[in-house]
């Protein structure tokens, strides 16, 4: 009976609560394997992530393993995906200010793309969480283009190639 009782109650709980159909924010993780500052960085994103999808938290890995420096058609075919990526998240901009650059995550609003902070390798778990914490509600509570009103703090763009409008 006790058992019973239990069972009614979580179900209960669990058709109360919201689910996390649609994501809040997503973090665009520019990570590969051939990165040192990746295999610290993407064990500490991960785990934070995690405690946040319940929250609308997704991880969009941009896997750059296999980019090269020539210019042959594999990488070609290869950028050109991972900028699509981009572009289904609503963040062909985040490729065209860091494609071919490893090592850093960048935290964006889901519903238009605007960027709210960026994660490097000096952080620890606890730290990013504070920044999906501070992300999560950024993007649930502050209207659109006011939620970094001073700028986030990203690093400057890493290829000439970006334009200086932050938006797609």
């Amino acid at each position: 009976m006790r058992e019973r009782l239990l069972t009614i109650i979580l179900v209960t709980l669990a058709c109360a609560l919201p689910a996390a159909a649609d994501p809040t924010i997503k973090v665009i993780n520019f990570t590969a394997n051939w990165c040192p500052v990746c295999r610290m960085l993407d064990p500490r994103l991960h785990d934070a992530v995690e405690r946040f999808e319940d929250r609308g938290a997704i991880l969009v890995n941009l896997d750059q393993t296999e980019l090269t420096r020539r210019d042959d058609i594999a990488n070609t075919a290869l950028m050109e995906r991972l900028h699509q990526l981009t572009a289904s998240h609503n963040v062909a901009y985040l490729w065209d200010w860091y494609g071919g650059h490893a090592g850093i995550a960048v935290i964006v609003a889901a519903d238009n793309g605007e960027p709210l902070t960026c994660i490097t390798s000096a952080l620890a778990t606890d730290q990013i969480a504070d920044l999906l914490q501070e992300s999560v509600i950024l993007a649930t509570r502050v209207s659109a283009g006011a939620r970094r009103p001073k700028g986030t703090n990203c690093p400057p763009r890493m290829n000439a190639r970006a334009s200086a409008d932050p938006m797609p």
